[in-house]
């Protein structure tokens, strides 16, 4: 469909999407404000709609919260046929088929619990082998998971016949650096979408993604066969037509909360803020685990004497109970959603006032994606971590596994641990210095200025003290120095006890299993005396010296003793 003025084959006139001089314009906005009662577009989804409209391949990357849903399922009621929507997860399914649903949209996702027979009367309302005349609706959206797509014969057999008929209108592929190895939450299964542009060739692909930077974008476009980017503004009449929005919500208050170091004192302070700050309110917890998930829902409920609603939300999860969780905490029948990382990719609810994390994120990609939950309604929210030093190592072992994990948990650190800096700032810094995001793409200002509203920008003057850290970080290296040099292996919590006391106590040896006295270290003798520090600013100090590279971590096999 081609519908700008110049003509899509014009290679010498620049095409801007961002215009209202398309000859769908006026329609969309109607479409618009009689489906979701929306009169204006935002950042670039007036762009996208026109390019998607023309017809384009297209790459859109918004932040999350930013409304990249609208630059497909609005296109999707322009035109007469079907819209393919590929998510990673079913709970981003489950959101957006609902939504679409209660704006008497057909809507309708094909997952694992779909029986046979639903399936079957998909397939053929795709087909439209179908009588109109029993009112039946044609098929706007169709969800699927990327699974789907790879193993599932009979779905690519239909979407053949439903590109050879012309009813297939688009595919869009949601939460596209999942395709990448170098992305921070990549799929096996996303990774062989590359044989769609082989199997639809005519078929335009739009592209979206909260977190693509530039390295993980060329890949995006390899493995999906797109072709070269060209500026949505002033776009070629070929290429893949890429728009970005600056990552940036003002809205979002983000602060970093020092936790207790027990599991039921955590639960504790998480039960007290919410009952202080969001006693009415929606929100998630991301958990680490799945028992952190059941223990954080089952604490926060018993804390706060029931008036905490919570559900649990995982992988472990029954899926049919997965869907109802969703429904009745969009609803709010559950206010507190506990998760771990498998709720949320795609979530669309406007009124979530607090994304708080229980333990570290893996990265700050991720930290940034899972907060991004928040005040989708434009309206202020808070996203808050809950941080102790001894997560570090817990994460730690399982970032070793993962391409550049080690590197990316350390940016996470870094964040966490600085209680001086704008947060708007400390992300800033990470895109453009990980991901080679500028400044501009970032916050659209060529200079980042302060928040002015998160924890480190309105902390009062005199809170914050500088300290040396010479002595202590020395005796810290000597003892280490002492310890290993003698052929044993130390963690942190070996390296507090050692510099805190006078003589190492009996541990057992990470290496072998067995148990066995460490060499007597004698801090007087060896570093001219002990740390008078509390553990918790200790391993923040041993941290600090790890992430500046003063300090080198070793992964070592343990074994059952």
């Amino acid at each position: 469909m081609n519908g700008h003025a110049t003509g899509s084959n014009d290679a010498f006139d620049a095409i801007d999407y961002s215009t209202q001089s398309f000859e769908w314009s006026e329609g969309l906005k109607r479409k618009m404000k009689q489906v979701w009662d929306i009169s204006e577009f935002r950042m670039c989804q007036r762009g996208v709609c026109n390019a998607v409209m023309d017809g384009r391949d297209v790459v859109c990357i918004m932040p999350t919260g930013g409304g990249k849903s609208l630059t497909y399922q609005l296109p999707a009621l322009m035109t007469p046929g079907c819209t393919v929507v590929i998510s990673p997860l079913i709970s981003l399914m489950t959101d957006q088929t609902l939504h679409l649903q209660e704006v008497n949209i057909r809507a309708v996702m094909l997952s694992g619990t779909t029986s046979q027979a639903e399936t079957r009367e998909v397939y053929d309302r795709l087909l439209q082998r179908y009588d109109e005349r029993d009112g039946s609706e044609r098929i706007k959206l169709l969800y699927v998971t990327p699974e789907k797509i790879v193993k599932n014969k009979k779905l690519t057999s239909v979407l053949e016949k439903m590109a050879h008929a012309g009813s297939l209108d688009r595919i869009v592929i949601d939460e596209a650096h999942c395709v990448s190895q170098l992305g921070h939450d990549y799929r096996p299964d996303y990774a062989k979408l590359t044989s769609l542009r082989k199997m639809l060739p005519s078929v335009p692909i739009l592209a979206v993604s909260a977190t693509c930077p530039p390295r993980v974008l060329v890949d995006v476009l390899k493995i999906l066969g797109l072709d070269r980017l060209t500026n949505g503004n002033a776009a070629n009449g070929t290429g893949t037509v890429h728009f970005s929005a600056p990552l940036f919500r003002p809205n979002l208050l983000y602060q970093v909360v020092v936790k207790g170091s027990s599991g039921h004192r955590v639960i504790q302070d998480i039960a007290n803020y919410i009952l202080t700050r969001h006693k009415l309110d929606s929100g998630i917890v991301y958990c680490l685990t799945k028992s952190d998930a059941e223990d954080t829902a089952s604490g926060l409920a018993k804390a706060s004497g029931g008036i905490i609603k919570t559900g649990v939300y995982h992988s472990a999860c029954d899926q049919r109970d997965k869907e109802r969780l969703h429904q009745r905490w969009r609803a709010g029948e559950v206010k507190v959603i506990c998760a771990t990382i498998a709720f949320g990719l795609g979530i669309d609810k406007g009124d979530v006032r607090f994304v708080l994390h229980r333990s570290l994120a893996k990265t700050l990609d991720g930290f940034y994606q899972e907060s991004g939950r928040a005040g989708r309604d434009g309206k202020n929210a808070d996203c808050v971590l809950f941080y102790q030093p001894q997560d570090t190592w817990t994460l730690c072992s399982m970032a070793f596994q993962e391409v550049d994990g080690v590197l990316k948990l350390k940016a996470m650190l870094r964040f966490a641990q600085n209680f001086r800096d704008c947060r708007k700032k400390i992300f800033s810094k990470y895109f453009y210095e990980a991901s080679a995001i500028s400044s501009v793409s970032w916050s659209a200002e060529e200079t980042p200025q302060d928040c002015k509203v998160c924890d480190n920008c309105q902390r009062p003057p005199g809170t914050t003290v500088n300290e040396a850290i010479t002595l202590p970080a020395w005796q810290i290296f000597r003892a280490i120095a002492y310890v290993t040099d003698r052929g044993d292996q130390v963690t942190m919590k070996q390296i507090c006890d050692l510099v805190r006391k006078k003589r190492g106590a009996s541990d057992a040896n990470s290496a072998t299993g067995t148990k066995r006295r460490k060499s007597a270290v004698d801090m007087t003798v060896i570093a001219g005396g002990t740390i008078n520090w509390p553990q918790e600013k200790l391993e923040v100090l041993i941290i600090h010296l790890w992430l500046e590279g003063y300090l080198e971590e070793r992964f070592v096999p343990t074994e059952c003793m």
